[in-house]
């Protein structure tokens, strides 16, 4: 089964048969418990509320922002939680946010994100911000091609 992790985000694939006999599954990325919903490991202190949640896929990374994790940065230094390494990105370049149950892509960088939103024309958003809608692409400081490896693809999954 695949989970997210609740900490960091990363995608992980868990073999839910082995979590139920043995120790409890680490997130792949950050080590952190994975909470596998309906499972021994699933703490009651943890908010199980359902809500729309926006996938992010960028090479071979996977996240997850919803509820539970309202936000990540995107950027070309380390303390991002999505990094791409080129010389066009920021070094802080844009977030995205959960808010008011909708999610926004809030740009701070010099040359902008460029965001494909399927059946609408593309753009370039600079220091601004756009409500992510449906399933797209962007490019942080670059266009990009839906087969470009420095494609960022989204899609907001409603609940």
């Amino acid at each position: 089964m695949i989970v997210f992790c609740e900490e960091c985000g990363s995608r992980n694939i868990v073999d839910a048969e082995a979590a139920k006999e043995g120790a409890a599954p680490r997130c792949d990325s950050c080590n952190t418990v994975l909470v596998l919903h309906g499972s021994p490991f699933a703490a009651s202190s943890i908010s199980q509320k359902k809500g729309p949640r926006l996938e992010l896929k960028f090479r071979d990374a996977a996240m997850e922002i919803s509820q539970s994790r309202p936000s990540i940065t995107m950027g070309r230094q380390s303390h991002n939680n999505l990094v791409v390494e080129d010389s066009r990105v920021s070094r802080s370049h844009a977030r995205i946010v959960f808010r008011q149950n909708e999610f926004v892509l809030i740009d701070h960088s010099t040359n902008g994100t460029y965001v494909f939103i399927k059946g609408e024309k593309g753009m370039n958003l600079k220091q601004n911000e756009l409500l992510l809608q449906g399933s797209g692409i962007f490019g942080l400081g670059r266009k990009v091609a839906p087969d470009s490896p420095e494609a960022i693809h989204f899609s907001v999954v409603p609940s």
